[in-house]
């Protein structure tokens, strides 16, 4: 399908100083590696139709000016219900982000069984700014409890300031029972590393701990896609890491950006390649909450 594009020379990012058509060379030369995180999915989009430093939005709803041929899905929500874009093609990637998308984000769900996600995400943000080690020692203590569990977790840089971790689920079971789960690994997790972790929601107590989120866990939340850049100065772009560029203590959450993105995808692909045989159903997990006690 032919996309017509328009304003390519438009500053979209202005130190370093990064064009419009610079994002569209960026999502074209990353498609094959994006699309398969995004297709099937229903979208949250973050615009910013005149550059980051002009007043961006989300948007749920596929605008009726939308063409034909994008895919979209109509979901409740209370009080009634959003017809979503969903990017399964490098045209529909190309459409959006000509229309200003700077970063994509998805449910953790996709069509046709949008009830029963297939990925767990816990979400790891440092407790302030510049304590990205905080972050990464929790990443790698939940890496060690799965690893011992025979259970494969993966890693990304989320291009803003943390990380997220990544169970992949086999879409089995409901969002509800998924996020009970990920709430008793919360609570285990916390028993095991009370150095690191907190479950209190108020960040004034935390005493300069990790609260350990699992709120996207839910029906109509969404994450932000593993390619996706990300609306801040540097133009970073969350990453999937393996486990081994994680320990670098150079390694941080904008580390890669559009600046470099590409030549790192050169050097060392997608280190999630495989992820969709990592799969487990929810009772692995249960069953290794029972065993770690």
């Amino acid at each position: 399908m032919k996309v017509e594009t328009s304003n390519e020379d438009k500053v979209f990012f202005p130190d370093p100083e990064i064009t419009k058509g610079d994002l569209l060379e960026y999502y074209e030369s990353v498609s094959d590696f994006i699309i398969p995180h995004l297709e099937g999915r229903p979208l949250m989009m973050q615009r910013f139709p005149n550059g980051i430093n002009e007043d961006g939005f989300y948007q749920k709803e596929a605008g009726d000016y939308f063409p034909d041929w994008m895919e979209t899905v109509e979901l409740e929500k209370e009080g009634g219900t959003v017809n979503h874009a969903i990017c399964n093609n490098a045209s529909s990637l190309k459409y959006l982000v000509n229309q200003g998308t700077v970063a994509f984000h998805t449910w953790l769900s996709k069509m046709p069984k949008i009830d029963n996600p297939d990925k767990l995400i816990i979400d790891l943000d440092p407790p302030k700014e510049d304590t990205f080690e905080i972050v990464r020692d929790a990443a790698l203590a939940l890496r060690d409890f799965f690893n011992a569990e025979g259970i494969t977790a993966f890693p990304m840089t989320t291009g803003s300031s943390g990380v997220h971790v990544m169970v992949p689920l086999d879409g089995k079971s409901d969002f509800d029972n998924v996020r009970d789960v990920g709430k008793k690994l919360g609570e285990r997790m916390t028993e095991k590393h009370p150095d690191l972790f907190t479950r209190e929601l108020r960040k004034d107590k935390r005493d300069g701990k990790l609260f350990f989120d699992i709120q996207r866990n839910a029906y109509a939340q969404t994450a932000v896609s593993p390619f996706s850049v990300r609306a801040v100065k540097s133009a970073a772009v969350a990453t999937p890491l393996s486990w081994e560029e994680l320990e670098k203590k150079d390694t941080h959450s904008q580390t890669y950006t559009l600046k470099n993105i590409r030549q790192r995808l050169a050097q060392k692909k997608d280190p999630w390649n495989g992820y969709g045989r990592h799969q487990i159903g929810l009772d692995k997990l249960n069953k290794a909450l029972e065993n770690s006690i």
